[in-house]
């Protein structure tokens, strides 16, 4: 089981995780009455959208390294730029929670790239960044970068503003007919 292997489906784990994070901050900041906050909410909507879209489209087989580390790129610049525009409406937690899962996009497809260019071209190494999960080590890789993502994107959605206004879902009462219908 090589760490090649196990990594390969972190990448569209990451950009799940960081997809979320960042159109959850931007929802919870368009609101706000400067048109500074409400821009950085957009582009992190917009930012977060095409991450997740990457996502998917990395999974199903399509390696586009070069607009996974853009948006990679751009989740960090867009974070960062909702941080500084609207610092009351926007989790420092969530930031860094996207920012990371950003930087793991970076750095498993760095990895990848530069380990393709170091050896001899072969069928396989051509298609490093195609998915198919198939075999033991892809699919431990796969739980375990679900569980992580899972772990760390659960509590950076609970401190977004949207987050925090959402109703608590242990205070629901039971509603009981009083006429027996």
């Amino acid at each position: 089981m090589s760490a090649a292997e196990l990594t390969r489906s972190w990448p569209p784990l990451a950009a799940w995780g960081a997809g979320l994070v960042q159109v959850a901050l931007g929802a919870g900041i368009v609101t706000g009455t400067d048109a500074a906050p409400r821009a950085a909410g957009i582009l992190l909507v917009a930012v977060g959208a095409a991450t997740l879209v990457w996502g998917v489209l990395r999974l199903a087989g399509r390696s586009l390294e070069r607009t996974g580390v853009a948006l990679a790129l751009l989740g960090v610049l867009a974070g960062t730029a909702a941080l500084l525009a609207d610092p009351v409406r926007t989790s420092v937690v969530a930031v860094a929670v996207a920012i990371v899962l950003d930087a793991v996009i970076g750095v498993t497809i760095g990895r990848s790239r530069r380990s393709r260019t170091r050896r001899a071209p072969s069928p396989r190494g051509a298609v490093a960044g195609v998915l198919p999960l198939t075999g033991a080590a892809p699919m431990v890789g796969f739980l375990l970068g679900a569980v992580a993502v899972a772990g760390v994107v659960t509590p950076a959605l609970a401190s977004t503003e949207a987050g925090r206004l959402a109703p608590d879902h242990g205070s629901h009462t039971l509603l009981v007919d009083p006429h027996g219908h």
